[in-house]
């Protein structure tokens, strides 16, 4: 699954990539509130601060999912995987923080959890069509991962559709898919051959076993 990996490694980048933009305006919102504020003041000034729409200022949604990133990044994953889960309670609806937190998941270990994060990503809302090439990515691979052949076939199909017809340039790779769904049925059709082996193995030595003179 070496090409899955890498692919979904680039993936990775590009998704911390989104979140740049957020990383550096964080400072910059922290710093932008006086020390000698009143309570009030600061409340409101925090309501100002934030854009849904991430244009005149950072979204509370892509603040929290900064900071989580920048945990990720030191390799602090328990706080990043909380801080992910915060930003999903922003915006439940957003795949974005879902797909986050199942890269979380997949290194730490936590495969069960990953394909829970991931299943969410792929329910929620897909206008973004590279974040949705991104999702059925790494939703095959987890698939893979959890050797769920069938599901995994299926899903590598699905994201080899969706990313010919992005292209390259929106940073999905649709001849991953199509090594990946070849892989996945050149194991099976030799682990059909190798059953085939195993259970004439298996009937010769009963049949020797039976022949054996007894003591």
């Amino acid at each position: 699954m070496a090409v899955a990996r890498g692919a979904r490694s680039k993936v990775f980048s590009l998704i911390l990539a989104v979140a740049i933009p957020a990383i550096a305006l964080v400072p910059l919102v922290a710093s932008g509130e006086p020390k000698s504020a009143k309570p009030a003041a600061k409340e409101a000034d925090r309501a100002e601060k934030y854009d849904p729409d991430n244009i005149t200022a950072i979204s509370q949604y892509m603040e929290t999912i900064a900071k989580g990133n920048e945990r990720f990044v030191a390799k602090d994953h328990t706080t990043a995987i909380d801080t992910y889960k915060k930003a999903i309670q922003l915006s439940p609806r957003n795949p974005l923080a879902h797909l986050l937190l199942t890269e979380a998941y997949l290194v730490t270990g936590n495969l069960g959890e990953a394909e829970a994060a991931i299943q969410q990503a792929y329910e929620a809302d897909s206008k973004n069509a590279t974040l949705r090439g991104h999702v059925l990515l790494v939703r095959a691979d987890v698939f893979e991962r959890h050797k769920k052949w069938d599901q995994a076939k299926l899903a590598w199909q699905a994201y080899t559709e969706h990313a010919s017809k992005l292209g390259a340039d929106a940073g999905v790779y649709p001849q991953t898919g199509a090594e990946r769904l070849k892989a996945i049925q050149k194991m099976l059709d030799l682990d059909k051959a190798y059953a085939v082996v195993r259970e004439r193995i298996a009937a010769e030595k009963a049949d020797a076993g039976k022949a054996a003179p007894k003591k």
